[in-house]
């Protein structure tokens, strides 16, 4: 007697987020940030520094200026340390780090079930039905979620998951659909990666901000990219070029800054996956301070050129210089002092700590674009500051208003 034999196809299914479903791009312990922001930037204690500590300070700032300015080669000099309140978060922030760090372990919005090992998998997501031109996400062998890092703000999405069985096979999954919330800021990159784009939402006119023409963020190096058997340089293609599209890097470290950190984590410029990449290496915070001011104003006079975006500028960890530059760029759009805070003060989400807008550093810039802090600066609100400060450093009303038509739809 002959025996059928019924061979059954592997499935690959969707679970969640439900289909139609509306999407949060943040983590909830990130809106908890962003919704709070008297808890989190509450001032940290700083007891007067004595005078050998002021001593101290000045002398490491000095050192690590001249070591910024000069190029120089050689150990790098570590600015501002800890005792000095910079880095430190406050109570609340510290506690609410912490509760991040513990839930981003098992935090997996997009599932799905298999009644078989994924292999080779990848998930899909389009902004179009068809999949013509997806974003594609690589997964680790035997992944059964994933949390996703390019996602657009205010867009709808179709997803799938696509990967091989144990025979080989190819299996693709069911199709679904979700909108994300328009709440910037966008997140971007690996968990490793503090890089956010500088679109999305209104500003206080409520126009729209274009997404994907401007990137903030650090240095790109092996271990903050990470594609399984990919080089370094595949690595940078892969994400900015490949998947955000840039064309221009802006570094905020001088050239010497750069190859140490070449030398030393292995990271590259730009120019080596086919980018326009230009150094103008400033320091944080110090806008009045006068090789900043020819710095900024050359920054803004390449963020006026329509040619060059979309655009990434960083510097060594995207705090602290790229916190500088993207504060008077925030401005220059338009954001609301609260949006300006929150995307400054975001880096409290990533591991090179804090960045309160009352510690130390950060107060002397902020109090001069601020007048919340200081009336008599001018303005009525941080933004329009940033734009008077543009304007007193050489910067044209045509190269402003360059930058808003580039950025804001009409």
């Amino acid at each position: 007697m002959n025996t059928l034999t019924l061979v059954l196809a592997s499935t690959l299914t969707l679970t969640a987020p439900d289909n139609g479903a509306t999407y949060d791009t943040h983590t909830p312990w990130v809106n908890e940030f962003l919704s709070h922001p008297a808890e989190r930037s509450v001032k940290p204690e700083e007891p007067p520094l004595s005078p050998i500590e002021i001593k101290r300070r000045d002398e490491q700032n000095k050192k690590y200026e001249e070591w910024v300015a000069g190029g120089k080669q050689g150990p790098e000099v570590k600015p501002w340390y800890r005792y000095y309140d910079f880095y430190l978060r406050n109570e609340w922030t510290e506690a609410l780090f912490k509760r991040s760090e513990e839930g981003m372990k098992t935090y997996r919005p997009f599932k799905w079930n298999s009644d078989f090992k994924l292999k080779d998998g990848r998930i899909e997501f389009s902004e179009t039905k068809d999949f013509a031109n997806p974003i594609h996400e690589p997964l680790p062998d035997g992944a059964v979620d994933k949390f996703p890092w390019f996602l657009k703000l205010g867009t709808k999405y179709w997803w799938r998951v696509v990967g091989k069985d144990e025979s080989g096979a190819e299996v693709v999954s069911d199709v679904r659909e979700f909108t994300t919330l328009d709440n910037p800021p966008r997140m971007i990159g690996t968990p490793g990666m503090n890089c956010r784009d500088m679109g999305g939402g209104t500003n206080m006119e409520g126009r729209k901000v274009r997404q994907g023409l401007v990137y903030r963020g650090q240095k790109a190096h092996s271990n903050s990219i990470v594609r399984r058997g990919k080089t370094q340089p595949e690595e940078l293609k892969w994400m900015f070029v490949d998947t955000l599209g840039v064309r221009t890097q802006l570094d905020l470290r001088s050239q010497g800054e750069h190859e140490a950190h070449q030398a030393k984590w292995n990271c590259l410029g730009f120019d080596k996956v086919g980018c326009q990449h230009t150094f103008h290496p400033i320091f944080p915070y110090l806008l009045r301070h006068g090789d900043v001011a020819k710095e900024m104003r050359k920054i803004f006079h390449e963020f006026s050129i329509k040619e060059n975006y979309p655009i990434y500028f960083n510097c060594s960890v995207g705090s602290d210089r790229t916190g500088t530059v993207a504060v008077i760029f925030d401005g220059v759009i338009g954001r609301s002092d609260e949006q300006i805070y929150n995307n400054y003060e975001l880096p409290c989400f990533n591991w090179n700590l804090a960045r309160l807008r009352y510690s130390r550093k950060p107060s002397g810039m902020f109090g001069m674009l601020d007048p919340k802090l200081d009336p008599t600066t001018g303005g009525a609100n941080i933004a329009e500051n940033c734009v008077k400060y543009l304007k007193s450093i050489g910067v044209t009303d045509e190269e402003i208003q360059s930058i808003r038509d580039i950025m804001l739809e009409k």
